[in-house]
């Protein structure tokens, strides 16, 4: 199974502090549940696609975009009914800093602060113009020409300037579309997820606390995110484990037992079957 933390943003970012992409169309045959370095700008252009970030899941129409910390857990879940169109920009925070000062960039920066993404909805002249600006960055990406690097960061900030004026107009700001019984199901379950994934229950614990039939539960989570609970849950719990490893001393068996497996052989085995390499030896490669 893929790794869940996404190699070539964070590879990007290492390099230059900036990844851009325009008009992907590429179709993907999974679509992992991630974490990455930086900051992500996505750009919903055309498709029929929800987009988990959080506890919040987004319906999206063309024009919408997320705004977001990379990380927070996300994934997109497109249908291939239709074209999946977006544009995306990561960037690192002193990518910002270095040419708008302190003071701006913790203007800029606090578009990403809500832990469940930003939507911002851009009407139809908005959207040309936002789409106007990925392609002016893109191609000083790509072509490399004298002073490219001044120009996509000065672009880069000007993107963020827009967008921050938009922001300050409520009436740009729009929560998640109105969502169904099935999605409101959803959150619910997420939120729960997200806040009790350290402790061991079954399916039919949670089903318990949601009020809601185990079948119809875990059928409802697969369709809105494209995932199991079970899938979810273990991702969660080894995105968090990677952070303990990183950051913490703390013994390989402690840590599975904290994070709700059964044992640290299951651990173990989970571990690199999401990210790899062995929990020792993810911690041993990071450390140095």
């Amino acid at each position: 199974m893929a790794h869940h933390a996404h190699f070539p943003t964070n590879k990007a970012l290492k390099r230059e502090r900036i990844y851009i992409r325009h008009h992907v169309t590429e179709w993907q045959n999974s679509w992992p549940l991630h974490t990455h370095d930086g900051y992500e700008i996505f750009f919903f252009l055309q498709g029929n696609a929800n987009f988990i970030i959080g506890n919040e899941i987004y319906q999206l129409q063309p024009g919408d975009m997320l705004l977001f910390s990379g990380d927070v857990l996300h994934r997109p879940n497109p249908m291939r009914d239709t074209p999946y169109i977006r544009s995306y920009v990561n960037f690192t925070a002193d990518y910002i800093q270095e040419l708008a000062g302190d003071d701006l960039q913790a203007k800029l920066m606090n578009l990403f602060a809500n832990p469940n993404g930003l939507l911002i909805r851009w009407d139809e002249q908005g959207v040309k113009e936002v789409d106007h600006y990925f392609a002016m960055m893109y191609n000083e990406r790509e072509k490399e020409a004298i002073g490219h690097e001044f120009m996509l960061q000065s672009l880069m900030v000007q993107l963020l300037l827009k967008i921050y004026r938009k922001s300050k107009d409520v009436y740009s700001l729009l929560t998640a579309s109105t969502q169904s019984q099935k999605e409101t199901n959803v959150r619910r379950i997420l939120m729960y997820l997200n806040q009790n994934y350290k402790k061991s229950f079954t399916l039919e614990d949670l089903a318990g606390a949601m009020h809601l039939n185990k079948y119809y539960m875990c059928h409802c989570f697969k369709e809105v995110t494209g995932i199991s609970i079970n899938n979810y849950i273990t991702r969660k719990r080894i995105d968090e484990a990677k952070k303990l490893l990183r950051l913490s001393d703390e013994p390989v068996g402690i840590m599975s037992e904290n994070l709700g497996f059964s044992n640290p052989i299951h651990f173990s085995r989970m571990f690199k079957q999401y990210a790899g390499v062995s929990p020792q030896t993810y911690r041993k490669t990071h450390r140095e």
